[in-house]
């Protein structure tokens, strides 16, 4: 891919961590058909036991984020600051300032070594190290979607239902002779499907004109298909 045409949106830290938690629910949820609902109340009661699945798979997410970021399968970036406060720790005072205007890459060693503060219970908003801190933490979100991935789609099960208006379709497309490289005109598909019955009633216009699009490829219907031989 071009790099002027890379997807350059950037999520914050809570933004990747949720991510991640919906794609280990997805995934909790594909491999065990349980689905993971949050059970508030098991979650303030002071008497509940243990924690909830629910909270087991946001702490799973939380050690997925972190061990990314370690390793550098990861990249962040933030505002980093290698400047004290000179009247930290006053009450309303900062202990790092004059944080850098550019975001620059923060290393893995640096989530090794730093600690990550929490603001009101929510992910972290600040890494801080021995000598210095980083804030406005932002990760390329094209990253952590092709890391996090929703699990596929679960097969489906064959079934023996059908209803009229399928089996009218498959003896259209018979009938018809369609196949790849026969696709007929529209048109004599639409007086085709016009000229029969289904439970005793005809088609309407708008229901013949609709099944005769469905039967054809899309290539066809934009002008683009394969020739059809005059019937």
């Amino acid at each position: 891919m071009p790099i002027d045409k890379l997807d350059r949106t950037a999520w914050s830290l809570n933004q990747t961590y949720q991510h991640i938690c919906r794609i280990c629910r997805a995934r909790y949820e594909a491999a065990t058909g349980e689905k993971v609902v949050l059970d508030i109340g098991k979650i303030l009661s002071p008497t509940a036991l243990g924690t909830s699945r629910w909270q087991n798979i946001n702490l799973d997410a939380q050690r997925q984020l972190w061990q990314a970021l370690r390793q550098g399968s990861l990249h962040a970036q933030g505002r980093l600051s290698n400047n004290r406060n000179p009247v930290f720790p006053d009450r309303d005072a900062r202990e790092w300032i004059f944080h850098s205007s550019q975001l620059v890459w923060i290393p893995p060693e640096h989530w090794i070594s730093g600690v990550l503060h929490m603001d009101d219970g929510s992910m972290p908003e600040r890494l801080e190290l021995q000598d210095g801190e980083y804030i406005d933490i932002q990760i390329p979100r094209f990253m952590a979607q092709a890391i996090w991935t929703m699990p596929p789609p679960k097969p489906v099960e064959p079934t023996e239902y059908t209803t009229p208006y399928l089996e009218l379709v498959k003896r259209a497309i018979s009938e018809n002779g369609i196949d790849d490289w026969d696709q007929s005109k529209k048109v004599a598909l639409v007086a085709w499907f016009k000229d029969q019955h289904v439970e005793g009633e005809p088609l309407s216009g708008n229901l013949a004109n609709a099944m005769a699009t469905i039967i054809r490829m899309p290539s066809s219907q934009r002008g683009g298909g394969k020739r059809s031989w005059p019937r």
